[in-house]
């Protein structure tokens, strides 16, 4: 069991976050996809988020064990935020290991979405109509994408994940912690603090009761094998938290796995007979079979996620 000050440290983190999305009443009609919205609701995390990065390593420091105190500076570096630099080796500054642990991620998400991917590239090389520099303008340039793909991942990574594991790594003796704990229990603080959309949806009224639960109940579970996935990473990689960052960039920008939209291009949009349409066929099936490879390969992706020895968190 969590001795009750940590639980209530890692309590702060979590409902911290969430709480200044509801801080102050929003203009009347105004819905969290409001840009005004978006501004004020950016504006207050990122207050809250530079005063937690002084005020959860103060907390560290002054609840840290007598036999393993950590001081505000050591327990300040731990949250992963400078880049390449490593408070638990002797040589602190690893610029090179930085980027490569970097490129593992990126090498991790891509084969992991490797269908998707293909078919993201076969759809814009076999839709004349289709551009990538007209979806790219679409898609990233404005504040709905700053917000999903920039900020959400760099502060949610430095909340629920840099945050919350040091709380636990710096307050809890390693000889006390499990790994499901370590990985597990962080995450279910994560998935847990997105259940607040199911009250944005009450009150938006657009979704039946029933629909709204499914919805959060699936989004509760996903976000928090998601937060374990990214702890593992953060712990593996020797608390590189901007490993975190992208892995989140990355999966917010390909979203959960959908059907082929090369697949539904021609079944449903332009619809082809004869041996094209054998042709799509094929790639559909070996679409999912491409997803269920990625998945597969996951694990064995994840086992390279180690730098030189004694350079990840030891337990």
């Amino acid at each position: 069991m969590l001795p009750v000050p940590t639980f209530l440290v890692l309590l702060y983190i979590s409902i911290s976050y969430v709480l200044p999305l509801y801080a102050t009443s929003q203009p009347e009609g105004s819905k969290r996809d409001n840009p005004r919205t978006i501004k004020s609701r950016m504006q207050k995390l990122t207050i809250l988020l530079l005063f937690n990065l002084l005020f959860v390593p103060f907390l560290q420091s002054q609840l840290s064990s007598t036999t393993s105190p950590i001081s505000f500076k050591d327990a300040f570096f731990d949250l992963g935020i400078i880049p390449g630099y490593y408070r638990a080796i002797p040589n602190h500054w690893q610029f090179g290991q930085f980027v490569k642990d970097l490129a593992k991620c990126v090498i991790l998400i891509v084969t992991l979405y490797c269908g998707p991917v293909l078919d993201f590239v076969l759809y814009h090389l076999l839709t004349p109509k289709s551009s990538i520099l007209e979806d790219f303008y679409h898609e990233f340039l404005n504040i709905w994408s700053f917000r999903n793909f920039i900020f959400a991942p760099i502060t949610e990574e430095i909340f629920y994940t840099s945050m919350l594991l040091t709380t636990y790594l710096n307050l809890i003796p390693h000889s006390q912690l499990s790994h499901q704990q370590l990985y597990w229990q962080p995450s279910l603080f994560f998935g847990l603090a997105h259940a607040h959309h199911a009250y944005e949806q009450f009150q938006e009224g657009s979704m039946t009761t029933l629909s709204i639960l499914l919805t959060t109940c699936f989004q509760i579970l996903y976000t928090t094998l998601f937060g374990g996935l990214t702890k593992f990473v953060f712990v593996r990689t020797g608390g590189n938290l901007w490993c975190c960052i992208a892995l989140h960039t990355l999966c917010n920008l390909m979203g959960f796995p959908g059907p082929s939209r090369l697949n539904l291009h021609f079944t449903v949009i332009d619809k082809k007979t004869g041996f094209t349409s054998k042709l799509v066929s094929i790639w559909n099936k070996c679409y999912f079979g491409l997803l269920l490879i990625g998945l597969i390969s996951l694990k064995d992706s994840l086992q390279t996620m180690v730098g030189t020895p004694g350079y990840r968190i030891a337990l």
